[in-house]
């Protein structure tokens, strides 16, 4: 059995659908290998810049948690200054002043009360009087 001209023909056509599709694989790995190589590199460079934050950021990140620290420290000892504050006592201590203070402003005003305001005017004229005189004395020596 010899092989016909049509099966010669037909392998023909089908050994060109094969290259062609051959050539069209080639083109598609081509371009996946590029896309591979893209990518690679937008990981390195990911990578890179992920390293190089890293080592810049973390001393500041690390100083920034020691000042947390320190202040968490303070915050303890204030709290505990404050819960060892007899508050009851401050307050009666303000209460005791509020009421010296209120009963020394009684004193003092009914001693303003009982000074004589006409008794007082008559002595300062009487004093204006005395000294007006000697006044006049002392200012003609200028």
């Amino acid at each position: 059995m010899q092989p016909s001209l049509g099966d010669a023909e037909e392998r023909a056509a089908i050994m060109k659908r094969i290259e062609a599709s051959n050539a069209a694989q080639e083109r598609y790995a081509k371009k996946q290998y590029k896309m591979s190589l893209i990518g690679a590199a937008a990981n390195v460079t990911v990578l890179g810049l992920v390293v190089f934050l890293i080592l810049t950021l973390l001393p500041k990140i690390n100083a920034t948690f020691e000042d947390l620290n320190t202040v968490m420290e303070n915050v303890e000892t204030i709290t505990e200054e404050l819960s060892s504050i007899d508050i009851e006592g401050m307050v009666g201590n303000i209460d005791d002043l509020v009421v010296g203070s209120s009963d020394s402003l009684g004193q003092a005003m009914k001693k303003i009360n009982a000074i004589d305001i006409e008794k007082l005017n008559d002595a300062i004229r009487n004093l204006n009087d005395a000294v007006e005189p000697m006044a006049r004395f002392a200012n003609m020596f200028k």
